[in-house]
C-alpha cells in the first residue's frame, strides 16, 4: 500500500486525522489524484512580507476567500508584498491560483530565490460570474446574488528548475492580488513524435484541413501555441491527436460562438492525449467542450488540460454517422479547470468508461457527472482517483440515474454547493429496478451550504427525489465515507417531487463538523435548524439503512444530531447487525498547570484532560491571547517569547469546552548563553536595533546570545537583551535582529565544524548563506561568503546573562530591575521620548546610550532619575542602552 498523502495541504486538522487513521487500515487505497505530478504551497502557509497577509477563514458567501482553498487567501495588494515557499521537490512547471477585482488586471513577479525569473500578469478576464443577470438559459430563476467564479489559475514555465530547498518568491508589482495558492511540478521532456505519424507544421489556421487529410492516422503536433477559429471534427476511425505535452502544445479556440470550439469525436478509436486546450471565451456558452463526442473501447484520452472551455468535457453522441454511444473508452490524468460548466459528464447511454487521476477544479457546474438523458441508460460507469475542489456550482459528484455505477478512491472538497448528489433531478432513464449504484471510500470537506445558486440548503451529501426521470431514487450504496467540517447539513435525504427515496444503505459514515456556514448565508432569513449529521425532510416514501454511523462536533444551530421530523413515513433504521449510531459528547476540560512563569526561551508542556473519560472525539486545539509574549503549538508546547503575560485556551474539538492557563515570561532568558567571536577581527556580534552589528568589547546583554534549539541540527539566536531573534526574513543583505516567530526558517540556523575551534553559522532557508563580516560595514553579511574566510568563521563561547563581575544574587537583583525599565511614547513622536527606571542610590547615575542601526552612538546622556529625553534623530530604528549600578537594559526605538 502506498502511504504518500493526496498532493494537496490538508490545513484542517480533523481532516488531517481522519486521513492518518484511514491510511493505517489496509482495506482504504489512495484517495484523489494522489499521484498527481504537482505539489501544492498554500499562500497563508507560505512565508509573508511587506504587508502581506492572510484573510480570515470564512464561510460567507459575500467574502472573496470562501471561494479559496480551506477558506482563506493571501492579501498581496501592498507594495512589494511577498510570499515565499521553500521548495520540496526540484521543478520548473507553475501554476499559481489568484483573483483581481472585476475589471481589473495586476502584475505579480516570480523569482528563484532572489534571482528575478519574470513578470505575470493576473487578469480578470475569465473570472468573476455573476449568474442571476448573465442571461444564459442554464441561469434562469438563479435568485443568490453573490457573484461566483471569482479566482483563475495563470501558469508558466521557468527555464529552469528550482532545486529543493530552494526558494519560489512571488512579489506584487502592481494591482490588487489575492493568492490562494501556488502548485509546482517537474517537467517532463517534450514529447516526439511517435512512430508512424504525421507532423502538423502549420500555425492553426489549416489545422481541421490537416486533420481531414489524414483521418485514420497518429496526428502529431509540435510545441507551440495554435490559434483555431472552429471546433476540431474526428470523423474518420482510427484518427489520434498526440501533442508534444501538457507544458508545450497549446491550441487556443479563438471563437466565442456556441460549437466553434473544442475536440469532437464521431468515430470508433478516436484518442487525444498530451494537449493543453484553452479559449477566448468568457462565459457558459451551450456546446462549447474541450472533449465532445462518443468514444469507444480502443479510445484513451489522457494528459488533456483544459480551460475556460463550458465543459472539461461532455461525453455523448449529438451528431450522425458514428457508434450510437460511447462505450469503453478510458479519461486519465487530465486537469478541467476553471470552466463555466460541468468537469465530464458521461450522458447519452454512456456506458463502461472509466474517468481515473484527474483534477477538476474551480468548475461552474457537476464535477463528475453520470447523466441518462434522451432516455438513453448509463450503464457501468466509474470514477475513481479523481480530486474535485473548489467546484462553485452543483456537485463535486452526481449520478441521475442509470444502474450499476460506481464512484470510489475520491476527494471532494471546498465546494460551494454540494459534494454528492444523487436524484433524478433531470429528464433522462430513471433509476433502474435492477443493479446498484456504489459510492465509497470518498472524503468530502467543506461541502453544502444554506443558499445554493437558487437559495435552497443542500447538504454535504444530498440525496432527493424528484419527477423528471420516473419518480424514485433508488438502489444506492455509500460507505467508507467522510464527511468533513460540512457548510450545512451532513447527510441530507428530501422528496421535492414524485415518490421518494429507496433501497438506500449507509455503512461506515463518519462525520465530523457540521454547520459551519451559521449564522451566515441565510438569504431568506428562514428559521430553520442547520448542521445536522443526517436530515431527513419533506417525507418522502421509501426506505433507508444506517450502520456504524459515527458523529462528532455538530455546529450550526442544530439541537439533534439527526432531525427525522419530517420523515413521514420514511424509514430509517439501523441494519441487522450493526453497531448503528455511537457517539460520546465531551462535556468539560482542564489543564495542568493552570499557570506558570517562564523566563524567555523557556518552554513548558500543558496536558489537558477531557471529559468523560470515554468521550468519541478527546481532541483538543491551543491558542495563545499574546503570540508576542509566548507562543503555543499543535501539541500544547508553550514557549516563551517576551517579557509580559498571556493566556493559553485550550479548546476541545468536540463541543468547544475551553480552560485556560495563565503564562508569565521573564526579562531573562533560560538556558546557556554565549557571545559570538569572530575569528578574523576578534569582534563580537551583538543586537544593533533593526541589524546585527559586531564590536570590540562586550558592553551589555546586547551582546549575549541563547540558542533555542529547534531541532538536532537547527537552533534559534535569540539576543538575552533585547529577546529579539537572528534572521534574514527580509533579504536585505545584512543579518537582522527583530522580533519573530521561531518558525521562521531566516531564524533557524546550524552549525558547520571549520576545526575543533571554529564554525561557519549558515542560514535554513537560503542554503547557501553564512554569516560574516568581510565588508567591515557595520553589520553582519549573509550573501557571498567563502567557506575559507576567516570574517566566516565564529566561536561561541559561554557567558551569564548580567554584566560581567555581578554575583548571583546582583545578578538576579539586575534582572527583576531591568524588567522595570521602560521607554515611552515608542514610537518616539515631536523630537522627544520618556524614560522610566527604578530610583537610584545616591551615588549611582543612569547612562542611557543610543546608537543608530549602524552601530554609530549618537546620544549619550546621564541621568539621577527618570524623564525626558530630546533629540533630533531623522526617522528609523535606535538602540537604547540605560545602564546603572542596578540595572543594565537595552529597549528598541523607532523614531517617526
Amino acid at each position: 500500500m502506498n502511504n504518500q498523502l493526496p498532493n494537496i495541504f490538508i490545513k484542517n486538522k480533523h481532516f488531517y486525522l481522519v486521513f492518518i487513521f484511514l491510511i493505517h487500515l489496509s482495506i482504504y487505497a489512495q484517495r484523489g489524484y494522489y499521484d498527481a505530478p504537482y505539489k501544492r504551497y498554500e499562500a497563508n502557509l507560505g512565508q509573508l512580507s511587506n504587508g502581506a497577509t492572510v484573510t480570515s477563514k470564512s464561510y460567507v458567501q459575500a467574502d472573496l476567500q470562501s471561494e479559496a482553498s480551506d477558506q482563506q487567501c493571501v492579501n498581496l495588494s501592498a507594495t512589494n508584498a511577498t510570499v515565499q515557499w521553500t521548495i520540496t521537490e526540484a521543478a520548473e512547471g507553475l501554476v499559481i491560483r489568484y483573483s483581481v477585482p472585476d475589471g481589473q488586471s495586476a502584475t505579480l513577479g516570480v523569482y528563484n530565490g532572489n534571482t528575478k525569473i519574470t513578470t505575470l500578469t493576473l487578469t480578470s478576464t475569465w473570472s468573476w460570474e455573476y449568474l442571476w443577470s448573465n442571461g444564459n438559459p442554464n441561469n434562469n430563476g438563479i435568485t443568490n446574488q453573490n457573484p461566483r467564479m471569482r479566482f483563475d489559475e495563470v501558469r508558466y514555465k521557468l527555464p529552469a528548475k528550482i532545486p529543493v530547498s530552494g526558494t519560489l518568491k512571488l512579489i506584487r508589482e502592481t494591482g490588487n492580488i489575492h493568492l490562494d495558492f501556488a502548485e509546482m511540478e517537474p517537467v517532463p521532456t517534450a514529447i516526439t513524435a511517435p512512430s508512424g505519424s504525421v507532423t502538423y507544421t502549420g500555425n492553426g489556421s489549416n489545422l481541421q484541413a490537416f486533420i481531414d487529410q489524414n483521418g485514420g492516422s497518429k496526428i502529431y503536433i509540435p510545441s507551440g501555441v495554435y490559434n483555431v477559429s472552429t471546433e476540431l471534427y474526428f470523423g474518420v476511425n482510427n484518427t489520434s491527436l498526440i501533442g508534444a505535452g501538457m507544458w508545450y502544445t497549446q491550441i487556443n479556440f479563438t471563437a466565442t460562438s456556441s460549437g466553434n470550439g473544442g475536440l469532437r469525436g464521431n468515430a470508433t478509436n478516436i484518442s487525444f492525449s498530451d494537449l493543453y486546450l484553452t479559449t477566448n471565451s468568457t462565459s457558459r456558452s451551450n456546446s462549447y467542450k474541450a472533449i465532445n463526442g462518443v468514444f469507444t473501447s480502443t479510445s484513451t484520452i489522457k494528459n488533456i488540460w483544459a480551460e475556460h472551455f463550458e465543459c472539461g468535457a461532455w461525453i455523448a453522441q449529438y451528431n450522425v454517422g458514428g457508434p450510437a454511444i460511447a462505450d469503453g473508452f478510458t479519461l486519465s490524468h487530465c486537469r478541467f479547470r476553471n470552466n463555466y460548466a460541468d468537469g465530464i459528464n458521461l450522458c447519452k447511454g454512456t456506458s463502461n468508461a472509466i474517468v481515473e487521476h484527474c483534477n477538476f477544479r474551480n468548475n461552474g457546474d457537476d464535477d463528475q457527472a453520470i447523466w441518462p438523458a434522451n432516455g438513453q441508460e448509463c450503464i457501468n460507469n466509474t470514477f475513481r482517483y479523481n480530486t474535485s475542489e473548489n467546484c462553485w456550482r452543483a456537485c463535486g459528484l452526481a449520478i441521475y440515474g442509470g444502474k450499476n455505477n460506481k464512484a470510489y478512491n475520491l476527494i471532494i472538497k471546498d465546494n460551494l454547493e454540494a459534494g454528492i448528489r444523487v436524484s433524478n433531478n433531470f429528464d433522462g432513464a430513471p433509476f433502474s429496478n435492477d443493479g446498484s449504484h456504489e459510492i465509497y471510500d470518498i472524503t468530502i470537506t467543506a461541502c453544502g451550504t444554506f443558499n445554493d445558486t437558487y437559495n435552497n440548503p443542500v447538504a454535504a451529501v444530498d440525496i432527493f427525489s424528484a419527477s423528471n426521470a420516473g419518480t424514485q431514487v433508488k438502489n444506492v450504496q455509500l460507505y467508507n465515507l467522510d464527511i468533513l467540517d460540512s457548510r450545512n447539513d451532513a447527510i441530507s435525504i428530501s422528496k421535492r417531487s414524485g415518490d421518494g427515496i429507496y433501497n438506500l444503505s449507509f455503512n461506515n459514515i463518519t462525520i465530523n463538523g457540521t454547520g459551519k456556514e451559521f449564522p451566515f448565508n441565510n438569504a431568506l432569513n428562514r428559521d430553520w435548524g442547520r448542521g445536522y449529521f443526517v436530515l431527513i425532510a419533506s417525507a418522502p416514501n421509501g426506505n433507508a439503512t444506517y450502520c456504524n454511523m459515527n458523529f462528532a462536533n455538530r455546529g450550526g444551530n442544530a439541537t439533534t444530531n439527526e432531525n427525522t421530523s419530517g420523515a413521514g413515513t420514511f424509514s430509517w433504521s439501523a441494519g441487522s447487525g450493526c453497531s448503528g449510531t455511537s457517539v460520546v459528547p465531551v462535556t468539560s476540560v482542564t489543564v495542568t498547570p493552570t499557570s506558570a512563569t517562564l523566563n524567555i526561551g523557556a518552554t513548558l508542556q500543558l496536558t489537558p484532560t477531557v471529559l468523560p473519560s470515554n468521550a468519541t472525539n478527546k481532541s483538543v486545539t491551543y491558542s495563545s491571547g499574546n503570540t508576542g509574549v509566548a507562543t503555543v503549538n499543535a501539541s500544547g508546547l508553550v514557549t516563551a517569547v517576551s517579557a509580559g503575560t498571556t493566556i493559553i485556551t485550550v479548546t476541545t474539538v468536540d463541543g468547544n469546552k475551553t480552560t485556560n492557563c495563565a503564562i508569565t515570561v521573564n526579562t531573562t532568558p533560560s538556558g546557556n548563553y554565549y557571545t559570538i567571536k569572530n575569528r578574523w577581527t576578534n569582534n563580537y556580534l551583538y543586537d544593533a536595533g533593526a541589524n546585527v552589528g559586531y564590536g570590540a568589547t562586550i558592553a551589555n546583554n546586547n551582546y549575549k546570545w541563547q540558542k533555542v534549539a529547534i531541532d538536532a541540527t537547527y537552533y534559534v539566536l535569540q539576543n538575552v537583551g533585547t529577546g529579539d531573534i537572528m534572521n534574514i526574513e527580509n533579504l536585505t543583505g545584512a543579518v537582522q535582529c527583530t522580533a519573530g516567530p521561531t518558525t521562521w526558517w531566516s531564524a533557524q540556523w546550524s552549525s558547520e565544524n571549520v576545526d575543533g575551534t571554529w564554525v561557519r553559522i549558515k542560514n535554513r532557508w537560503q542554503t547557501g548563506s553564512m554569516i560574516h563580516i568581510e565588508n567591515l560595514n557595520g553589520s553582519a553579511q549573509y550573501v557571498g561568503a567563502q567557506n575559507n574566510w576567516e570574517s566566516a568563521q565564529w566561536l561561541f563561547e559561554t557567558a551569564i546573562s548580567a554584566r560581567i563581575g555581578m554575583n548571583n544574587e546582583e545578578e538576579q537583583i539586575a534582572t527583576e530591575n531591568n524588567s522595570l525599565v521602560t521607554i515611552y511614547p515608542n514610537p518616539s513622536t515631536n523630537n522627544e521620548f520618556y524614560i522610566s527606571m527604578p530610583e537610584l542610590q545616591s551615588d549611582d547615575v543612569a547612562t542611557i546610550t543610543i546608537t543608530d542601526i549602524n552601530g554609530r552612538q549618537v546620544l549619550i546622556n546621564r541621568q539621577k532619575g527618570s524623564g525626558k529625553i530630546t533629540h533630533n534623530f531623522a526617522s528609523g530604528i535606535y538602540l537604547v542602552t540605560i545602564s546603572s549600578n542596578i540595572f543594565n537594559t537595552s529597549k528598541k526605538l523607532i523614531v517617526k
